[in-house]
């Protein structure tokens, strides 16, 4: 009997978890856990560490407030390494940073609103989370032309339809551009970044969609300057109606170009590109090729303290995934880049392990 007292005392939370109401938000929880192995920062001193590491967790919570509007609350929480002021050794230390929130309301027909801090809708990597780039690492033209972090601040948004025959989509964004975004940061309050996307998805047939964007942000700058971004986007999705569960393919390649005023001198210039391709091969496994070019022209470390290292840099990267069940993932990723000198090298060889755990009602991905 007390068997089914307790049974009775639980199942209203066993209940709730399943089918969540506007006073219980849906939860969930992803683990990324990392293995690194490389030539480069191998010295005691190194920031980037070798081994084993937990790479980030990320809880997201989200629900409609109302019938008008949802809000989205996602949690990181991940090491960084640091060399205090006093001593040599490296010391670790835990990041605990709301990534995203944000509310959204479709009160208005056809338009999406948005307030609060989130990823700005700037091609299309940087709105991704870490547990779903389709490689370990960013590409090199978001880790370095919008920072590691990405473009994300405090803001408002608004994405509305296009009446066209196809998905068509424009938004609007308004930044702070203060926080991890160092191509902006004005040192004057109150100065933002205006960003603009337009995005369009075409059905070429039943198997075939492909996406094409654009993309435009522009704000003053730390140095007395402006600094402007410009990208463009495109993706290819195949997946058959007969078998897509085995067999499904993605090409993708994203361009961004950078300019970034300085005073007394040159602007800081910075282009590259990304291009990737995943085949799935088996119901769990695929592989995945990606090249990257990244070019910096103009970079003065004088003027600019968080200035980029002028040249080019070529990198490649080879991966296979195997992907458990829609909750977890294991990749075994390779990595060559060859660019600017680090400690005497300029040829870098990374060897990845990752794995992924997801716990909770997760939400959807953008497609």
């Amino acid at each position: 009997m007390k068997y089914v007292w307790i049974v009775g005392l639980f199942l209203p939370l066993f209940a709730n978890a399943q089918a969540p109401s506007l006073k219980t938000p849906n939860v969930s929880a992803d683990g990324l856990f990392l293995y690194r192995n490389s030539n480069f920062h191998k010295e005691d001193k190194s920031l980037v560490r070798n081994g084993f590491d937990i790479q980030e967790a990320e809880l997201a919570f989200y629900s409609d407030v109302d019938p008008y509007s949802r809000m989205s609350i996602l949690v990181s929480i991940h090491p960084e390494y640091e060399i205090p002021a006093t001593g040599t050794r490296v010391e670790q230390k835990w990041i605990f940073e709301p990534e995203e929130l944000f509310v959204e309301s479709d009160h208005v027909p056809g338009v999406t609103l948005k307030i609060g801090k989130f990823k700005a809708a700037f091609g299309k990597h940087n709105t991704l989370h870490s547990h779903v780039y389709p490689f370990v690492d960013a590409p090199l033209i978001n880790s370095n032309l919008l920072t590691e972090e990405g473009l994300a601040d405090a803001g408002v948004s608004a994405a509305a339809l296009i009446p066209v025959s196809w998905y068509s989509e424009f938004t609007a964004q308004y930044l702070r551009g203060e926080g991890e975004n160092t191509e902006f940061n004005s040192e004057t309050p109150g100065d933002g970044v205006g960003i603009a996307r337009w995005k369009n998805l075409f059905e070429l047939s039943d198997a075939l969609t492909t996406e094409v964007g654009a993309s435009f942000a522009s704000g003053n700058n730390d140095m007395g300057g402006n600094t402007t971004l410009a990208g463009a986007d495109f993706t290819l999705k195949w997946r058959p109606v007969s078998g897509g569960k085995y067999h499904s393919g993605i090409f993708a390649i994203e361009y961004i170009d950078r300019k970034l005023e300085q005073k007394n001198t040159l602007a800081e210039h910075g282009n590259g590109y990304s291009i990737w391709a995943q085949y799935q091969f088996a119901e769990r496994w695929s592989a995945k090729l990606r090249g990257e070019y990244l070019q910096i022209e103009n970079s003065n470390s004088v003027v600019n303290s968080h200035s980029l290292d002028n040249g080019i840099t070529n990198k490649g990267s080879a991966q296979i995934q195997f992907d458990a069940t829609e909750f977890s993932f294991f990749r075994l990723e390779y990595d060559n880049s060859h660019g600017p000198e680090q400690n005497g090298e300029s040829n870098e060889h990374k060897i990845y392990l990752q794995a992924n755990f997801t716990i909770g009602s997760h939400p959807a991905h953008s497609y």
